[in-house]
């Protein structure tokens, strides 16, 4: 697979930085009732999508590293306690309606909800971490904080398209339901 990052960023952040003229009604009419924008590129350029979004992104907006937080996220509860959970739970671990606060995707919401507080937009990076974890970006855009929210939230996801399905690390097709998509 060759890198098309040269060909293509400039066409998809030029689309980025018109949504996010839209004001939050407008982004909702157009999300099908969500508020977030799910900007779709080639999973071979990720890292280059993510360093020209730290450059392009300035300002109110802050960037959410998943595959950051996860690791933050075993750490606080400790990679004795984490492996337990995992051994009893599996996959509910990542996201459980037995045990929801103590969840990955609850992590998530919660760095979401202080991002908000704090009147900024979170940008989610490295995307990909979430592949296995019972819940998806969907789970995330249609959560009540997100939904809720006057800013839009922004997902970086490395994908494929092939024809109108967006294919998340060419396994599972991505929900577009709750989304502004940018491809």
């Amino acid at each position: 697979m060759n890198s098309t990052f040269q060909i293509e960023h400039n066409r998809l952040f030029n689309e980025l930085k018109e949504a996010l003229k839209y004001d939050i009604a407008k982004i909702t009419g157009k999300a099908n009732g969500g508020r977030s924008i799910l900007f779709v590129y080639p999973p071979i350029d990720d890292d280059a999508y993510i360093a020209k979004a730290h450059e392009e992104l300035q300002g109110n907006y802050v960037f959410l590293d998943i595959r950051s937080l996860f690791t933050k996220f075993i750490s606080e509860m400790g990679i004795n306690t984490f492996k337990k959970n995992y051994n009893n739970f599996g996959s509910e671990v990542f996201s459980s309606d037995n045990f929801p606060e103590e969840s990955f995707l609850h992590a998530i919401i919660q760095k979401l909800k202080s991002i908000y507080n704090d009147g900024n937009i979170p940008v989610l990076t490295h995307t990909g971490a979430l592949y296995g974890m019972n819940f998806s970006n969907i789970n995330i855009m249609e959560h009540p904080i997100v939904i809720g929210a006057s800013v839009p939230l922004m997902v970086f996801y490395p994908a494929t398209i092939d024809k109108d399905n967006i294919n998340f690390l060419d396994k599972q097709i991505a929900s577009k339901y709750r989304c502004i998509v940018i491809k």
